[in-house]
């Protein structure tokens, strides 16, 4: 049963039921525009020449990493002056340059790929702060984080279910291009969707915000955040582990699986359904597993499940039940890991603004997905993919053990 809309009491707006639904479906239309593109990116730069996973890692980290740059400013005026106007503008930005993407793909040089990458990149480090600040302060912040999980896999299962169908029909050579004018089509529905944001969800209290102006303002004041605030360390490191698992599947898997053409379609497409839909099915009891273990619990749970699906994924080549087994666990660190991460920024504090507090553990995100690609593209032409995802794990267990490390001991309050 819903409970009553609450009103925030500086703005006087709903911050219940609707305005969760308006964040749930905007993160829809959001993740299943950047999920199309990590799966079909590196499927149109092999068609257009790319032959190195060192190039294709180098173009995934641009895509990827370059929003690092962009979001504490993007962060602090959508926390100013309001999120609905920025997530606009950001949505068009990324539908236009998703229409140079697809353009590109009528070529046959991959650096034609390199001006809408970049592009992309800068939009989509601003537009994913500031569309997480929305859900962190629309409804119950407990039940609104698993939907939030919840919503963001089951995009990526949508995604895998279309690119898989595209290449299934089309081929390497021709699936990039349609997929990425549905990457146009997911854009603008989200830039529609970000028009009707109001209320607590669309800015914060000034009071939140005094002392910070500009877009020097807005790195001095995140870096200083996440320098003092061991919760916003966790929650960086945390999102960079989610990050990795995801890209690893996202991206790699398509061209590191080696099995018969025929086979690869169906093998890529049971990873990805088995991951998404665990996350899908398992995101909604969030807040039931915080209350009984805290928060810290969820932590460990979603990085051991993280660890161990990549090694199982490594270990197991193209058997199937490997691939299942590790999809699986990907899936329930999404479930776990997506809500945590954005509490452990969120809920101690709303200080600084809280779109810029998320911003805050970008950095270590953005630094990571700029360099992550390259190292796994590079492993990728030296080890083969079983070296890429054993890599991934021991990547995944530093992290871990990081996150364990900084993440408060003591339980949350129950959620409600």
């Amino acid at each position: 049963m819903l409970s009553r809309p609450r009103r925030d009491p500086s703005l006087g707006e709903p911050a219940g039921a609707s305005g969760t639904a308006l964040a749930v479906a905007m993160v829809v239309a959001l993740f299943l525009t950047e999920s199309l593109v990590q799966i079909l990116l590196p499927v149109g730069l092999e068609a257009s020449g790319a032959g190195s996973g060192l190039l294709i890692g180098v173009l995934l980290a641009l895509a990827q990493g370059a929003g690092v740059v962009m979001s504490p400013p993007a962060a602090l005026r959508a926390d100013r002056h309001g999120r609905g106007g920025v997530l606009f503008a950001g949505g068009l930005v990324l539908a236009g340059c998703a229409a140079g993407l697809a353009a590109a793909t009528s070529f046959s040089s991959a650096w034609i790929w390199v001006l809408p990458l970049l592009g992309y990149g800068l939009a989509r480090g601003s537009v994913v702060t500031t569309t997480l600040a929305v859900v962190a302060r629309s409804g119950d912040r407990y039940r609104t984080q698993g939907l939030n999980g919840a919503a963001q896999r089951l995009s990526a299962a949508v995604a895998a279910t279309l690119s898989v169908v595209l290449l299934a029909h089309l081929g390497t050579r021709g699936a990039a291009g349609p997929g990425l004018w549905l990457v146009v089509l997911s854009a603008l529905t989200f830039a529609l969707l970000a028009r009707r944001v109001r209320g607590r969800a669309d800015r914060d209290d000034p009071a939140d915000l005094s002392g910070t102006s500009g877009a020097r303002g807005g790195y001095a004041a995140s870096l200083r955040m996440l320098r003092r605030e061991p919760a916003l360390q966790a929650s960086s490191l945390i999102n960079l582990n989610l990050n990795t698992v995801v890209l690893l599947g996202n991206s790699f898997y398509p061209i590191a699986l080696d099995v018969p053409a025929e086979r690869l379609p169906g093998l890529v497409l049971t990873l990805l359904l088995c991951r998404d839909l665990t996350s899908v099915a398992a995101g909604p009891f969030f807040g039931r597993v915080v209350s009984r273990i805290g928060l810290r619990g969820a932590v460990t749970v979603s990085g051991v499940c993280a660890v161990a699906g990549l090694a199982a994924v490594g270990l197991a080549g193209n058997g199937f039940a490997g691939v299942a087994a590790g999809a699986v666990l990907h899936g329930l660190a999404g479930a776990t890991g997506i809500g945590a991460t954005n509490l452990l920024a969120t809920a101690g504090s709303s200080a600084g603004g809280t779109g810029l507090r998320l911003a805050a553990t970008n950095y270590l995100n953005g630094v990571g997905m700029l360099v992550l690609p390259v190292v796994f593209g590079a492993l990728l032409d030296v080890s083969g993919p079983g070296g890429v995802f054993l890599a991934g794990a021991c990547v995944s267990a530093a992290m871990l053990a990081g996150v364990l490390a900084l993440t408060p001991a003591a339980s949350p309050a129950r959620a409600r």
